[in-house]
């Protein structure tokens, strides 16, 4: 079973301006994808696995359609460097994030809302 396969909550292919705060530092970085239950972000400043993190940020399209959630969470798993996949794409270092509490609880909502027009605007594109 392929790591796409396992996925629990449909994900979204974006790029967002995300603050991070982790044990051992603070960032303004880039998320590289979203779902309702968690994201990807972009770092070399890479934490172990189940460190306790918080995210905050805007979302969703159009200034006045946009919401700032803030999300507690755990690292997944890192990518402490960057690497080349089977098809030759470079995938960043980084970090994957599982959300354990959104905040406003409207988010998770908002979130599956916003993935799914996103994912209806990349469909029509193709």
């Amino acid at each position: 079973m392929g790591f796409e396969e396992k996925r629990q909550h449909r994900r979204a292919y974006i790029r967002l301006s995300v603050e991070y705060r982790g044990k051992s530092s603070w960032q303004m970085i880039e998320a590289r994808d979203i779902s309702v239950g968690g994201m990807f972000i972009v770092t070399e400043a890479v934490e172990p696995p189940n460190t306790e993190v918080e995210v905050m940020f805007e979302f969703g399209e159009g200034e006045k359609n946009k919401k700032f959630v803030q999300a507690k969470g755990v690292v997944a798993w890192n990518r402490k460097k960057e690497i080349r996949d089977e098809d030759g794409n470079v995938q960043p270092a980084g970090m994957g994030i599982k959300f354990t509490k959104l905040s406003p609880l409207s988010a998770k909502d908002f979130i599956n809302e916003a993935v799914k027009k996103l994912e209806e605007n990349t469909d029509a594109q193709a």
